[in-house]
């Protein structure tokens, strides 16, 4: 027969390598599932990795651009009175014999000058901070009226502004910790510098004036850009700026000696 104290060391023993096997068991579930949280998150921190590069390609690009200007055109108020003083003709002849004829009517000018230019151009990207660009473009603007005299036969007065820009811009990336929108898309400031080429010109029903080709330059433009839009070396631009552009006439008889084709500009960019 077997001795009480026996029995309860037998069973301590047994309690004791029960105790074992339990922790041994839990501290290996453990680890296993500690792996799998640690592979979980190494593949989420790859795939993020793969998203967020979006950089521009160093080399030689082309771009075109399209848009719409706000025109300073300061001298619109001499077509104005141009007009006034047509319309002021035709009321006389009609004061003078009213009898059996109509009252003339007019067409104002508008009062802001609406124009949508076009560019297309060169750029060489150093890096994706800084990029040297050449570009050329056309803008024109034409206002248009319609006077009626006593007799009802109408008669169309206009003036027109047509230029045909030359420029180079330098671009710069403003840091995204600064100003940002969203992951991989940015920011950036464009600095441009200009010349009229031969072209430029006002033309209207009072006379006509060709600008001057300054070789050292009419004016320059200052823009923000937001990259809104990248694919696989194509992206897609918006800008909003504001351009000083004085022009200059050396004819004698043209119908001014200078003009502003400046003012604020919206445009949106395809680069590729």
């Amino acid at each position: 027969m077997f001795s009480k104290k026996t029995i309860i060391l037998f069973l301590f023993l047994c309690a004791t390598a029960f105790a074992d096997t339990t922790a041994t068991a839990i501290i290996d579930t453990t680890a296993i599932d500690t792996t799998i949280i640690d592979t979980t998150t190494i593949d989420i921190a790859i795939i993020d990795t793969t998203v967020i590069d979006t950089t521009i390609k160093p080399g030689l690009h082309f771009f075109v651009s399209v848009g719409a200007q706000f025109i300073n055109f300061k001298d619109r108020s001499k077509f104005k009175a141009l007009l006034d003083t047509q319309f002021i003709k035709y009321q006389g002849d009609y004061l003078a014999d009213t009898a059996g004829f109509l009252i003339p009517q007019r067409q104002p000018f508008q009062t802001v000058n609406l124009a949508f230019p076009i560019m297309a151009g060169i750029i060489w990207q150093f890096n994706d901070m800084h990029s040297l660009g050449l570009g050329a473009g056309f803008l024109y603007n034409n206002e248009s009226v319609v006077l009626t005299d006593k007799k009802g036969e109408t008669r169309n007065y206009k003036y027109a502004l047509q230029a045909f820009p030359l420029f180079v811009e330098y671009r710069l990336l403003v840091s995204p910790n600064l100003i940002s929108i969203k992951n991989g898309d940015y920011f950036s400031l464009f600095l441009r510098y200009y010349w009229m080429l031969p072209g430029t010109e006002i033309y209207s029903s009072w006379g006509n004036a060709k600008a001057d080709f300054d070789p050292l330059g009419s004016g320059y433009g200052v823009f923000f850009g937001y990259r809104f839009w990248e694919w696989n070396g194509f992206s897609v631009w918006g800008e909003l700026g504001y351009l000083s552009l004085d022009v200059k006439s050396g004819d004698k008889n043209g119908i001014l000696d200078s003009w502003n084709l400046g003012g604020v500009s919206i445009m949106v960019r395809v680069m590729f």
